[in-house]
């Protein structure tokens, strides 16, 4: 099964607002959401404000499951609060990853 990845590019000014929100997101559904692994936020160094949420699932067809959920899309719309604009969304399959 190929792992996947989905990464949202975001702008906010609450850098701290951002990781409890993930933080939050994880405590409450590691295990239980749809093919979750974890995920990461970046700040972006040469863009200050600029974010990558970078989430891990188990599948794409996981994180659809996932991405259908009442948990996620209050989650989303908390997400939407906290932005500045549209999150700018990639799906990635991964290829290999070297730990």
């Amino acid at each position: 099964m190929v792992r996947y990845v989905q990464t949202m590019s975001v702008r906010a000014a609450d850098t701290g607002a951002l990781e409890q929100l993930l933080t939050t997101w994880h405590e409450a559904e590691a295990g239980v959401a749809p093919g979750y692994i974890g995920s990461r936020l970046l700040a972006d160094r040469d863009h200050p404000g600029r974010y990558m949420i970078v989430v891990d699932f188990s599948s794409a067809e996981e994180a659809e499951k996932n991405n259908d959920r009442p948990e996620t899309q209050e989650w989303a719309a908390k997400l939407g609060a906290l932005i500045e604009s549209d999150a700018a969304f990639g799906n990635y399959d991964e290829v290999r990853a070297i730990r």
